[in-house]
């Protein structure tokens, strides 16, 4: 730390820029200097206040790249807004952060502190405690966000307990409020969605391009020093961190990605390798939820690209779903059921339905009624599934695996066995680089595991083997064989499946976009209907017979 801490210090204030400046309190997820407070006075009358607080880190056994990633990205930013002429206040501190800022405006008398509103529900509930306490801060709106809840609400009306969205609508609506890949009031190529023509899977042409790695510098590995000893007991490995922690690389990752990996990802983006586990995705979304790169910035790039035939259209629209829809569409879903509180659906038993003064105690509904402990091989204990071993040994090693390993894997593994979706939730919240609670909570919780009843899913995203194999090439590697389903060497998803459609058939029967499977279901002679229950349940029992590693 005393690289770092030598550097900071020489941008500290003067008593007379604690009077002459602006004093701004920079979250841990908004480190952007674009637009918000920042750009609203010259950095020489700008004063920035971050704190570094272990209390955060130590809530959760959060990914120790995730911490790095974090804390380096923190630093440099500081030393960034230094270079550029503002005053930083950077804070280490054992308090949450509500409470450290509290200390510090007193201890030296801050006047009052602006900031934008925290992404994180837990982040707002804890400065609220502490404005209870005296905190003098001003909370703004957040401009880095592409929509504001009066769009939410244009399209959804309020929220009340048992209403569903669906994301097509409100994504339709954002494309029109904003003219993104629209001409004369109509969708560009005749049609708002081109999701149906990206679900290839990849037979190795194109060749996956080479990533880019950024070799840690001095403050990094003294973040990759200070996380390896005060969060040694964390999930995951910090060996070969190469992510980017500065404003100029995280830029330089940005134009990799614009350039080389989605001119190619819509047809793939659905594909699962166990060679090439990144294939097309850019990687950047633990960079747009830090604010270190903006959802807007990243959009009209995407779209100019587009326009100049560089990135096909499919391959555009695609990703522009994901950050003009999806991710608008999961972050005010989150805040308008305060974190899934609110729903009307049933909850776990033995999980106390949290309130809105507790963070730490999250949302656990359980539309599906699934409670079974989270098992081992989610920490890394071999299962003998090889797809989800695969992905599991790419969450430890890299915090991160794309969106249908984390959907047709990770969660429909879950929500087929029955295991906890409040556990599955607090796992990707630990494991992923990428996730907050605004957005892990709304998509495990509901599109992963159906938890929330349907409020963001028509039906539960499962299947069995087939999808697995015909999407990847796990099924090639492993010891069962996707083709059978009943039998010892038979792959459980598919026993998993059907006994899924079973069990849940109170909940499930009446889904209208089920009723082929449960056709099918009911056309199956009892025999095999008694040997699909058998092998589930054989499955089901080696998942939990493993002891879980403890963090």
């Amino acid at each position: 730390m005393d690289s770092f801490r030598n550097l900071i210090l020489a941008a500290s204030p003067k008593k007379r820029d604690l009077i002459d400046r602006r004093w701004i309190f920079v979250p841990y997820d908004r480190f952007n200097d674009r637009v918000g407070p920042l750009t609203e006075q010259d950095a020489n009358s700008t004063g920035i206040v971050i704190v570094e607080s272990t209390n955060k880190g130590h809530r959760r056994a959060y990914h120790k790249k995730k911490l790095v990633l974090l804390i380096s990205n923190m630093r440099h930013f500081a030393l960034e807004q230094a270079k550029r002429g503002a005053k930083v206040i950077y804070y280490f501190s054992e308090l949450s952060h509500g409470q450290a800022l509290l200390q510090l405006q007193r201890e030296k008398k801050i006047p009052q502190l602006v900031t934008t509103k925290p992404a994180e529900r837990e982040l707002r509930i804890d400065l609220q405690q502490a404005i209870a306490n005296g905190l003098n801060i001003d909370i703004v709106e957040d401009a880095t966000w592409l929509s504001t809840t009066d769009d939410f609400l244009s399209v959804y009306g309020d929220y009340s307990p048992g209403k569903s969205y669906v994301m097509d609508r409100f994504y339709r609506r954002m494309r029109q409020k904003t003219g993104i890949l629209m001409k004369n009031g109509r969708p560009v190529g005749k049609q708002f969605s081109f999701d149906a023509d990206n679900r290839k899977p990849w037979r190795g042409d194109p060749p996956e391009p080479q990533v880019p790695a950024f070799e840690p510098d001095e403050i990094t590995r003294e973040v990759i020093n200070l996380v390896g000893t005060t969060y040694s007991s964390h999930f995951g490995n910090i060996g070969d961190f190469n992510l980017p922690v500065t404003q100029q690389d995280c830029d330089r990752m940005w134009q990799h990605s614009l350039e080389n990996l989605l001119p190619h990802f819509g047809p793939f983006e659905d594909a699962m390798r166990d060679d090439a586990p990144r294939l097309f995705h850019s990687r950047v979304s633990a960079l747009v939820n830090l604010g270190r790169l903006l959802p807007a910035e990243l959009v009209r790039d995407v779209e100019s690209a587009a326009d100049r035939g560089r990135i096909p259209l499919a391959s555009a629209e695609g990703f522009i779903r994901q950050l003009l829809g999806w991710r608008e569409f999961m972050r005010h879903i989150h805040q308008q059921t305060d974190g899934y509180r609110l729903l009307d659906v049933a909850h776990e038993r033995g999980k106390p339905r949290s309130t809105s003064h507790e963070p730490l105690i999250g949302a656990a509904p359980a539309a599906l009624h699934a409670s079974l402990p989270l098992p081992a091989a989610y920490w890394g204990v071999k299962s003998g599934l090889h797809c989800l071993d695969t992905v599991v040994a790419q969450v430890i090693d890299e915090g991160w695996s794309h969106h249908i390993t984390r959907l047709m894997v990770l969660s429909n593994l879950a929500t087929l066995c029955g295991f906890s979706a409040r556990e599955l939730t607090d796992w990707f919240w630990i494991a992923y680089v990428d996730a907050y609670d605004w957005v892990v909570e709304t998509n495990v919780l509901g599109m992963g595991t159906y938890a929330d009843g349907g409020v963001t899913a028509t039906k539960p995203y499962v299947s069995g083997a087939a999808y697995i194999n015909r999407m990847s090439n796990y099924c090639g590697h492993c010891r069962y064989d996707p083709k059978k389903s009943i039998g010892p060497d038979s792959c459980p998803f598919t026993a998993l499946y059907w006994t899924f459609l079973e069990r849940n058939r109170d909940v499930l029967g009446g889904n209208f976009r089920l009723q082929m499977p449960y056709r099918t279901l009911d056309r199956k002679p009892q025999d095999e209907l008694v040997q699909l229950r058998e092998r589930a349940d054989e499955a089901i029992s080696h998942l939990q017979s493993q002891a879980r590693p403890e963090y």
